[in-house]
């Protein structure tokens, strides 16, 4: 069986199992238990549930305009499918679908999922500075006590059997290995757009590819549902699906980290396992771009995104090494976006390990890759094989995650209070935040983002050669994924 696919309940039971027998009470007693939810689970609740569909239905009929009752259930039938995922999503969350044990992460990722979706209804320098004082809040958090070791070496042992590249090693050489892919793409992207004259003479322009799907969708949402394209867009918009794995992402990784003992998982493999993902398929994006290039949809692109190309070598290559955090023009097949989001929601979904959750968030994922279509960002067959793609890379990257080896186990990881935090320490982890959060908001100016991405690699590197990786450059690390998905997502 897949690792991704595996029970955690099973996991948690076997690995509860193992360490009654390898270590003492003081051991145990640190697992999470498992969270029983029977209480959410009476008929009165799941009524309530569906009230509150038929009350967000009731709603959206009272501001719709509709001139026949056939046009008006279509708008309906349209915004329940548009809003199911969520519902669906809250549903796992309070538990009504599984009458069973859940771990405590399968509880609390759905219902900050659904969390995310209403804070995106608040200014983006809101929602963003949530999302910071999150990092601030676990990197306080998570600071661990030393551990003990077993008096047989155990933890020792055990460490050895996972080797060198599935600790923070892995992880560090992981993050700079994609930060050179993008770095590289984005270079590129330039490149290929600069040098598809026709994309710079409007006269010699071709005709953009015939897009059945962008086709269907068209006719859909224009002629069917009588939409305009701002209405769809501000759908999409209020949902945000970008920032939903995002949220969904930065809490599986700390679930991991606290409840890693009963999930069997670890936090570096799983990083690992995701990052080269990442890094995989937007290295076959760049080759993709590179040997065929596809006309732009938008016969206006280059104008809108690049200046006129240089003549001296110099030019060209700080041209290329501007954040192209809005896409190019020719970098189309593969489609970046899938990339990013088809990864984020494999890690989330693996993590919380239940089909419902996993149905609904990928629905959501549908959704917004409809809209990058109907919108003419991208065709359909980017779209489509970048989700394909890293489906297919994630699965085949299963034997990274290696399970905790059950005869020699690991007890649960001590953390220190968060109001223990002294002010030099609080001052420490707040600076890397700070800086992450004015580069994502474009109170740094954009165009140095990738200068922002360098100084946190060279911080990380600086730190581990000379004192070794420490917790603090975990929190760095963790910080640089944020600025490097708030430009580039």
């Amino acid at each position: 069986m897949p690792l991704h696919r595996r029970s955690n309940k099973e996991d948690y039971n076997n690995t509860r199992q193992s360490l009654s027998n390898k270590f003492g009470n003081e051991e145990k007693s640190q697992l999470h238990q498992p969270n029983r939810l029977s209480n959410w689970r009476r008929p009165s609740n799941f009524l309530g549930w569906i009230a509150l569909q038929v009350v967000l239905l009731l709603f959206i009929a009272t501001k719709v305009k509709s001139k026949t009752l056939f046009h008006l259930t279509i708008i309906l039938l349209t915004a329940w499918v548009s809003f199911f995922p969520a519902f669906l999503i809250l549903g796992v969350g309070i538990g009504i679908f599984d009458g069973k044990a859940d771990l405590p992460h399968q509880k609390f990722i759905p219902l900050a999922v659904v969390a995310t979706i209403i804070g995106n209804q608040l200014p983006t320098f809101l929602s963003s500075g949530m999302a910071a004082s999150g990092m601030l809040i676990f990197g306080l958090a998570s600071r661990p006590m030393p551990q003990k070791e077993d008096v047989k070496g155990e933890v020792k042992q055990d460490t050895q059997k996972r080797g060198m590249f599935h600790g923070p090693l892995g992880a560090v050489l992981a993050v700079l290995l994609l930060t050179a892919v993008l770095l590289t793409e984005n270079f590129f992207i330039w490149v290929v757009s600069a040098t598809y004259e026709p994309g710079q003479n409007l006269s010699k322009l071709p005709t953009p590819l015939q897009d059945n799907g962008q086709l269907i969708l068209r006719y859909f949402f224009d002629s069917v549902l009588g939409l305009t394209k701002r209405d769809i867009v501000a759908v999409r918009n209020m949902v945000n699906v970008e920032w939903i794995l995002v949220s969904g992402m930065g809490l599986s990784l700390v679930a991991t980290e606290i409840q890693g003992t009963a999930m069997r998982r670890n936090l570096w493999s799983l990083a690992l396992r995701g990052l080269f993902t990442m890094a995989i398929a937007r290295s076959i994006r760049t080759i993709s771009f590179l040997i065929t290039v596809l006309p732009s949809q938008n016969p206006r692109c280059y104008f809108s995104h690049f200046p006129t190309p240089p003549k001296d070598w110099f030019s060209w290559l700080m041209v290329g090494f501007i954040p192209q955090a809005n896409g190019g023009c020719n970098d189309l097949i593969i489609s970046g976006h899938a990339t990013v989001t088809s990864t984020l929601a494999c890690v989330v979904t693996s993590v919380v390990g239940k089909p419902l959750f996993t149905t609904a968030l990928w629905m959501f994922v549908a959704f917004d890759y409809m809209v990058e279509i109907y919108e003419g960002f991208h065709y359909s067959v980017d779209m489509w094989l970048g989700a394909i793609l890293v489906n297919f890379i994630w699965t085949v990257l299963a034997p990274l995650e290696k399970p905790t080896n059950q005869e020699h186990g690991i007890a649960a990881k001590k953390f220190y209070p968060i109001n223990e935090t002294s002010q030099p320490d609080l001052l420490k982890y707040a600076i890397p935040v700070v800086g992450s959060y004015l580069q994502v908001n474009g109170i740094i100016p954009a165009g140095v983002a990738n200068y922002t991405i360098l100084v946190f690699v060279f911080s990380a590197i600086y730190q581990i050669s000379t004192s070794g990786f420490q917790h603090y450059t975990q929190h760095c690390l963790f910080c640089l994924l944020y600025v490097a998905l708030g430009i580039y997502l």
